[in-house]
This record gives C-alpha cells, sequence and structure tokens, in this order.
C-alpha cells in the first residue's frame, strides 16, 4: 500500500491519492479463506496421497567368493545363504603411488538362488551380484551412544563368471 504522497501539488489532490491507494489494497475481510477452502486443504481424504519421487536401491558387484557360502534358517522358518563377496579396487594418491584396496561385502540370498548359490559356489568364484542394499543395526543404547550400522546386500540375481581355461594345459581327453 502507498501511503507516500508528497510530491503532488495541492494537500486535495495529495489526499485524494492517498485515500485512492490506500483503497486499492486488499481488503481484510476478502483475504480470509472460508471453512470449506480450509477443510479442503487440510482433509487428507480429499486430496490423493503423492508418492515419492522415483528412487532406485540397487547394488552390482563383481567379485570372488570369500569362503564357501553357509545355509541359514531365519526365525520364521524360510531358508537363505550368506556368503562374502570381495573386491578390489587400485586408485594413486596425489602422492603418485598405487595402492589396492580390498572391501568385503555380507551377501543374503533367498528362495531357488540360494539352492544354487548352496549347490555351486565355492571358495573363489567369481560372480556378478545384482541386489539392494539393506542396512541392519543403528539402535540408540541405554548409554546414549548409536550401535554401528552393518550394511548388507540382499541379491536378487547371482551370475557366475567363468575364468577362460588355462592356455598352457594339455587337453588330455583328445
Amino acid at each position: 500500500m502507498l501511503r507516500y504522497c508528497g510530491n503532488l501539488a495541492s494537500s486535495s489532490a495529495r489526499s485524494l491519492a492517498c485515500r485512492t491507494f490506500a483503497t486499492t489494497a486488499v481488503r481484510h475481510e476478502d483475504s480470509q479463506p472460508g471453512q470449506n477452502d480450509v477443510d479442503r486443504l487440510f482433509n487428507a481424504d480429499s486430496q490423493p496421497r503423492r508418492r515419492n519421487a522415483l528412487s532406485i536401491n540397487r547394488v552390482e558387484l563383481v567379485g570372488g567368493c570369500g569362503d564357501f557360502p553357509v545355509a541359514r534358517v531365519s526365525r520364521t522358518g524360510v531358508e537363505y545363504v550368506t556368503f562374502n563377496l570381495f573386491t578390489n579396487i587400485d586408485f594413486r594418491k596425489g602422492d603418485g603411488s598405487s595402492v589396492e584396496r580390498v572391501e568385503m561385502h555380507n551377501i543374503h540370498v533367498f528362495g531357488n538362488q540360494a539352492n544354487f548359490v548352496k549347490n555351486n559356489l565355492v571358495k573363489g568364484s567369481r560372480v556378478l551380484v545384482i541386489g539392494r542394499l539393506h542396512y541392519e543395526g543403528g539402535t540408540m543404547r541405554p548409554d546414549g551412544t548409536r550401535s554401528p550400522r552393518n550394511a548388507s546386500i540382499s541379491a536378487e540375481t547371482i551370475l557366475p563368471i567363468n575364468r577362460p581355461g588355462n592356455p598352457n594345459k594339455e587337453d588330455k581327453s583328445i
């Protein structure tokens, strides 16, 4: 709302202009929403629930089986298999030296894939694991500290990667 009209020549023109500008503003009673508007805005049933934006929880790892897979049974009686998968990465430090980092991933496999893993994977097997990342732990302790969160992979697909045969080895079946 414009209140300063000091540049106008006469006092009557000034008062007329100030009254005109003052009345052009929205009146207070017109700016308040009605009860129906408030009910429509805050009623959860009237508006469809919006889903979150697209999100993806997908992990793809290629590595070596650290040990023989271990068959387990959950509290609900579901059989599953766990094994450790090792991956490595080579990178250069700022000083130019090369470093290799090895990481271990805990893999959980359920259903028919669990039977496949139990029967076909051995220590050292190279596999492609496709699954989703899952966290456990992170609960608050009585002393106010938080327990560590453990990440694991819930595998959906396990594909063995066969290494090519040794070309120096003779085939005795011929």
